[in-house]
């Protein structure tokens, strides 16, 4: 990790517990002009070395054509509260290394899928995107870890 504070420190596991067992997750993307777009995502994977990964079938893809354009992203995985400032979660602030339309790795995927979804939907993959993780902050930053409190009670 590039900076050393304290809402920057995480261990991937207690990370990955948290982003993989909260279906929906926003991706927020920017073009090369960085005009934003935000995204509901549902299949974002945190995996043990730390990456991110997931799929992207949409064939009118902003998401897919900003990253293309724009490295940067920021997913948010995120537990409502009563008030904005209950909200709990994560700022996941990453950099797209890889996206993959074609080879083993999609040709993979889009076998799981068709043994889980059918033909119909492995058909609608269009890629498979990594990412690394930069930075990882609170949804509602006081300077804390991203999995305490930021008002110092739940």
């Amino acid at each position: 990790m590039e900076e050393n504070t304290k809402t920057n420190e995480f261990s991937i596991e207690s990370l990955s517990n948290f982003f993989n067992h909260h279906h929906d997750k926003l991706l927020c993307t920017a073009n090369n002009k960085g005009e934003p777009s935000i995204a509901l995502m549902g299949t974002p994977r945190l995996a043990e070395n730390g990456t991110i990964e997931f799929e992207i079938s949409d064939p009118v893809s902003v998401t897919l054509q900003n990253m293309k354009e724009n490295k940067a992203v920021v997913f948010m995985a995120y537990i409502p509260g009563v008030r904005a400032r209950d909200y709990t979660g994560a700022r996941i602030y990453a950099e797209v290394t890889e996206i993959l339309s074609s080879g083993e790795k999609i040709d993979h995927i889009r076998t799981r899928i068709r043994e889980r979804h059918g033909e119909e939907k492995a058909a609608e993959l269009l890629a498979t995107v990594t990412c690394r993780i930069k930075k990882v902050r609170p949804v509602v930053d006081r300077g804390q870890r991203w999995d305490e409190p930021p008002f110092g009670h739940v």
